[in-house]
């Protein structure tokens, strides 16, 4: 999405991907995007400084660019996204060079006092790119029931299972962050939820049981097991696509997937292991292997 909109502001588009550390694929090789937490983390290049005509475009267009990364964010978590000076929904302004409470008061017809309530400004002081509150926000009438926050809830998940925004769920239960608490009871929408009819349930043979570990996602246990995240998703009933160390999930085998591999000219085990997300360690563990030799034709056991 980030490349998408770079593309869009006029960037040449090159490509978006994971470096993965030598000795666990599972993680980034960059440090500073491997050692971020729970953040969900990326890193832009614009261009290359040391290239004349990259670093013209950077001088004339960066502004262009890096708002094109705003609005994929903002798409990626579901928010509405507003450019710059634009009004939204005529409840916001986003402030502007030369502007004053003064003139955005006479902009919106109202007065600098009802600005500073809003707004719980101690001073005038603006800063560009603020965004003010102009006036009050009707929330249409709805009626609301009870729902209790579970592990691994997220406003956005809240909103979407009861079909609404995150905006109308802050509204309605007074909320200035998006932080949740497991236990937490917030007002939601009342809504008719039509419930899935209960998958039959699967032989065995069609799945093996797989125990999450550190590093892992959805995506990269589908990409590990030649399957897809909606398919684990639906064969593990998830509402979700938070995991945490230690969960058990059901992964398909009905694929034509193999768990052996052929080695070819010019393989070697680092080459292997990363190509199908394991670590040479495990790959020589499952194969026996007391060095990292190799021989055309062999054929060795990925998991």
């Amino acid at each position: 999405m980030v490349l998408d909109n770079i593309g869009e502001a006029g960037q040449i588009k090159r490509k978006a991907y994971q470096r993965r550390l030598p000795e666990n694929p599972n993680e980034d090789y960059y440090y500073i995007l491997r050692e971020t937490g729970n953040a969900e983390p990326i890193l832009v290049e614009y261009g290359f400084i040391d290239n004349a005509k990259d670093a013209k475009k950077l001088e004339n267009n960066l502004e262009d660019y890096v708002e094109g990364v705003v609005k994929a964010i903002a798409e990626y978590g579901g928010y509405e996204y507003t450019p710059p000076g634009v009004i939204s929904q005529e409840n916001t302004y986003t402030v502007q060079k030369g502007d004053t409470l003064y003139k955005i008061a006479n902009m919106f017809n109202t007065s600098v006092e009802e600005l500073r309530r809003l707004n719980n400004l101690p001073t005038d002081t603006l800063q560009i790119g603020q965004v003010l509150k102009v006036k009050e926000e009707q929330i249409p009438s709805i009626e609301t029931t009870t729902y209790t926050v579970e592990k691994g809830d997220t406003l956005y998940a809240i909103a979407n299972k009861f079909q609404t925004t995150v905006d109308t769920l802050k509204e309605l239960n007074n909320l200035t962050n998006n932080t949740l608490y497991i236990g937490q009871e917030l007002k939601v929408p009342k809504v008719e939820i039509e419930l899935p009819p209960e998958p039959e349930d699967p032989s065995t043979d069609n799945y093996y049981i797989y125990t999450v570990k550190k590093g892992d996602s959805l995506w990269l246990i589908a990409q590990r097991n030649d399957t897809t995240v909606d398919e684990i998703i639906k064969l593990n009933n998830l509402t979700s696509t938070v995991l945490q160390i230690g969960d058990q999930l059901k992964i398909p085998t009905n694929n034509t997937q193999s768990n052996t591999y052929i080695v070819k000219k010019g393989d070697t085990l680092w080459s292997i292991a990363r190509e199908n997300n394991i670590t040479v360690e495990e790959l020589k563990r499952l194969n026996n292997l007391t060095n990292n030799l190799l021989s055309i034709g062999q054929e060795l056991v990925l998991y």
